[in-house]
């Protein structure tokens, strides 16, 4: 026993101590690189040919398309491009490229350019890219894509990696070369559009990594949320790291991970309305206009996802309808102000209390519930859609990978058509949520839900 605790205190010894010189040898080759740092791929005359490009500029960078500035202004998601476009959105976020080619030719149409991205396992999969069969499929199958799309005519740039792992040891060394492989195939067969890959805020050990051992990204492409509001100082902070150029890929006020929880930690999501106000508080306060390295952001989610909830993050509803974001949205890329047309609602009651009261009831009994509309506007348009889910809580306060739409718990709700109705509660327990989804004639909707226990 004794030589065993021994040789395990030996053996961890020597890993820190690894780890250690590591970690130094790391730090001293960051201030090499930071002195001798090379910017000639920004300048114009190594650019000008090229369809896209960043240039630097008195003040920071700018991206050119066609041979003029392009500020990007868009959404993440594959659908309602058209709409974008009226909006006076240009650039939409294609992470599916089984739809690529669909995306890329539908956006053509309405004259908005594509960020194309590869979606590729995180730096903890050391076992995958360990498998040089596996690897070398991933690259073949990602260099026939740049082949095949590095011409179309909406195509801006390439994004490799969404909020990657990226390691701080020696282990992960197969990764860093295939992510700087795949690099260098992009710029050979494409040099005409941009490279990047997506991290989390501005996360220190990610920007670390790309400028030590991913030296060859055009840009880097950031994923906020709530952090939006620290991201003129996060940046600040960080320029002795990263003072290139960047793009604000996701962004959204409020992320499901960032909610505050019942006690049955079910995140409370706010109505459309609410979220609505939120949105144009944070593109108007909050956007980095002013660093002079920002390229312009993508909202996150230009579309209907289930995501948390199927309302939580989704500009539009299930059936095409959207929300007030969508009108927030137009004036906020539009710099203008417009009366919007959408339905407003201020919350949802049960039994008189609200997700903040921890609504816990048991099964079957009955239960009313209230919607309290805005005032003024022509309630008499209004349609109303009730429905019961059930959720599923696996993943709260953890890592969210369910994105298939919960349950309908049918045969609960009185009249589900109604403003006011009455509910039975589930016979098994366990967490619900509670749906309204308010329809007018204009083409619009707003949305609530208010989660609930059942216990037996």
């Amino acid at each position: 026993m004794f030589k065993t605790i021994c040789c395990k205190k030996i053996q961890f010894a020597i890993t820190s101590a690894v780890s250690l010189v590591y970690m130094a040898c790391t730090l001293a080759a960051m201030l090499l690189v930071s002195c001798g740092s090379n910017d000639s791929k920004y300048t114009m005359a190594g650019n000008s040919s090229k369809k896209v490009f960043i240039k630097k500029e008195t003040g920071g960078f700018a991206m050119y398309k066609n041979g003029k500035p392009f500020i990007i202004k868009g959404g993440a998601g594959i659908s309602h491009i058209a709409e974008l476009a009226a909006c006076g959105g240009n650039t939409i976020s294609c992470w599916d490229t089984t739809k690529l080619a669909f995306v890329l030719d539908e956006a053509e149409k309405y004259n908005v350019s594509v960020m194309a991205c590869f979606d590729i396992p995180g730096g903890q999969y050391t076992e995958f890219y360990n498998d040089e069969k596996k690897v070398a499929d991933m690259y073949n199958g990602f260099q026939s894509i740049v082949m095949r799309y590095k011409s179309h005519p909406a195509l801006l740039t390439w994004t490799i990696g969404n909020e990657l792992q990226m390691p701080f040891n020696l282990k992960s060394s197969s990764f860093y070369k295939t992510f700087n492989k795949l690099l260098a195939m992009v710029h050979s067969i494409d040099p005409d559009h941009p490279v990047s890959t997506a991290i989390i805020n501005m996360q220190k050990g990610s920007l670390v990594n790309i400028r030590l051992r991913i030296r060859d990204l055009d840009f880097i492409s950031l994923n906020t949320y709530n952090a939006l509001k620290e991201i003129k100082i996060k940046m600040s902070k960080r320029k002795w790291i990263w003072s290139g150029p960047y793009v604000i890929t996701e962004w959204s006020p409020n992320g499901g991970f960032e909610a505050e929880n019942t006690t049955w930690q079910a995140p409370i999501e706010n109505t459309s309305t609410k979220k609505a106000e939120q949105f144009y508080e944070f593109y108007t306060k909050y956007m980095p206009v002013d660093d002079g390295n920002f390229l312009g952001s993508l909202v996150y989610y230009w579309g209907s996802r289930q995501e948390y909830t199927h309302t939580w993050y989704s500009v539009f509803n299930e059936d095409g309808s959207a929300t007030e974001i969508k009108e927030v949205l137009n004036d906020c890329w539009k710099d203008t102000v417009t009366a919007h047309a959408s339905p407003k609602v201020q919350f949802m009651l049960i039994d008189s209390l609200g997700a903040r009261d921890n609504i816990i009831i048991n099964p079957g009994t009955q239960h009313s519930i209230a919607l309290l509309l805005q005032k003024d506007q022509p309630a008499d348009s209004l349609k109303y859609h009730w429905e019961i889910l059930k959720e599923d809580w696996i993943y709260w306060g953890h890592t969210w990978n369910n994105f298939k739409k919960a349950p309908l718990v049918p045969a609960l709700l009185a009249d589900s058509s109604k403003q006011n109705t009455t509910f039975k509660a589930p016979l098994k327990e366990g967490p619900y949520r509670i749906f309204i989804t308010v329809f007018n004639n204009k083409g619009y909707c707003a949305t609530a839900n208010t989660p609930f226990y059942v216990v037996e």
